[in-house]
């Protein structure tokens, strides 16, 4: 099958990070005729970040809010609701459950300064060109038994790739008998999403496990755009450091609340990838994933300058920074047992089709370095498409001519906007109508 480099669109069109070329709304228009002749049913899932949270019990949304993109984590509510649980979950799930729902995939993110509303397109504009290609668009995660249609899968992205995965397959395989296959098209952690549930369905994690390809059976083909098959420098760093998304107008989003997700563990580089370094330069063994390396440097929930968040997120349990550490260790150990699930060899049945689209021309964080406050700076970089190397993307895809049923395709474009690049977008719409 065949392995594509398109170097087009070069330069940015917008604010938001669209390339130049042929828009959405022209190359859905040229498609149309033959998505309505196809009519698939097209299951869209968002990356990390960007879907849209809201509190079951209260209806209140804590992420993908009108005036901000969260609630504020720098406060005693808006913590507890963005982190999880640090308390032991039930056997054999990576965190307890709490009352925030995914709602939907973000459509725009922005705030509101000086009473004025500022935002960007997320997803807005590559949704609404594919509904002009002739796929309406459904309530989010209501996947219908037949097409044409397309259904946005919000999934917490907090929680553990594999419960995205669990979700997305018992909303597929829950619309009965005789229901469609699916089309499949994740973004970033949705792609890894996707590949997961291909992988095992609905099986719990599994680390010793061989895939069963049990989602296949589901989907007749999936589209990952920049999935980070091996992980991310930047999930190390940001994990570490805080993320820093959007400059001053939004707040940071501290180590505390993100070593509380599984998903930050499982999306960093492996344990054999050099991805850190100690202060002297020399590589650490394991790359980062050893609780004991995160109590040392005072990392996540270890991090003393937070120590003072760490009672927020205890509830009514003794001695948090305790239970911080165990509840850490485990999610070192999960996100280590992911990796080993999520990188067994590629060799999906015969009749299912994988497209992957990666980027390339952006310096791509690669490998970091220790530092002093409880810190890690990057200092060595890969070709990628900025978040994403190309190695992490293609990752087990590589050998194609062995793998019947692959194409790769490799653009010149950025991680976050990736889907509405229109060269990717095209791809996008390729395998949706491909026979």
């Amino acid at each position: 099958m065949p392995f594509r480099k398109l170097a087009l669109f070069a330069g940015l069109a917008t604010l938001a990070g669209c390339s130049t070329g042929p828009d959405l709304p022209t190359l859905a228009e040229d498609a149309r005729a033959d998505v309505m002749a196809r009519a698939p049913v097209v299951v869209f899932l968002p990356g990390t970040l960007a879907a849209s949270l809201e509190n079951g019990e209260t209806g209140e949304r804590v992420w993908g809010r009108h005036d901000s993109l969260s609630l504020d984590p720098g406060t005693t509510t808006g913590l507890r609701q963005l982190s999880l649980p640090i308390s032991a979950p039930p056997e054999g799930q990576a965190a307890a459950m709490d009352a925030i729902r995914p709602v939907d995939a973000l459509r725009r993110a922005g705030r509101t300064f000086l009473g004025m509303r500022v935002s960007v397109p997320i997803y807005e504009d590559a949704l609404d060109a594919l509904a002009e290609a002739g796929l309406p668009e459904t309530a989010p995660m209501a996947i219908p038994a037949d097409g044409p249609a397309l259904t946005a899968f919000p999934y917490d992205w907090r929680r553990s790739i594999a419960d995205g995965a669990q979700a997305l397959g018992k909303a597929i395989e829950g619309r009965g008998e005789g229901a469609a296959p699916v089309i499949l098209v994740g973004h970033s952690m949705g792609g890894a999403v996707a590949l997961h549930y291909l992988m095992y369905g609905t099986a719990p994690l599994g680390a010793d496990a061989e895939p069963t390809w049990a989602g296949a059976a589901h989907v007749r083909r999936a589209v990952l755009v920049a999935p980070p098959l091996r992980g991310a420098a930047v999930a190390l760093r940001n994990t570490i450091n805080g993320n820093h998304i959007a400059g001053p107008l939004v707040p940071t989003y501290p180590t505390t609340m993100l070593a509380t997700h599984p998903s930050s563990f499982e999306l960093m580089p492996r344990a054999d990838s050099g991805a850190l370094l100690d202060a002297a330069g020399a590589p650490v063994a394991g790359s980062g994933l050893d609780p004991a390396l995160w109590r040392r440097q005072g990392w996540g929930l270890a991090n003393p300058v937070e120590a003072g968040m760490r009672p927020w997120l205890a509830g009514a349990g003794d001695d948090p920074d305790a239970r911080g550490l165990a509840r850490q260790a485990d999610l070192i150990a999960r996100g280590r047992a992911f990796h080993r699930a999520a990188d067994r060899p590629i060799a999906p049945p015969e009749g299912l089709e994988i497209t992957v689209i990666a980027g390339t021309g952006n310096d791509t964080p690669d490998v970091v370095r220790i530092v002093d406050d409880h810190e890690v700076e990057v200092v060595g970089e890969a070709d990628g498409d900025g978040t994403v190397t190309l190695a992490s993307a293609i990752a087990g895809f590589g050998d194609v001519a062995a793998r019947p049923g692959i194409t790769v395709s490799i653009i010149e474009a950025g991680h976050a906007r990736m889907v509405s690049d229109p060269a990717a977008f095209a791809l996008i719409l390729d395998a949706i109508v491909a026979e």
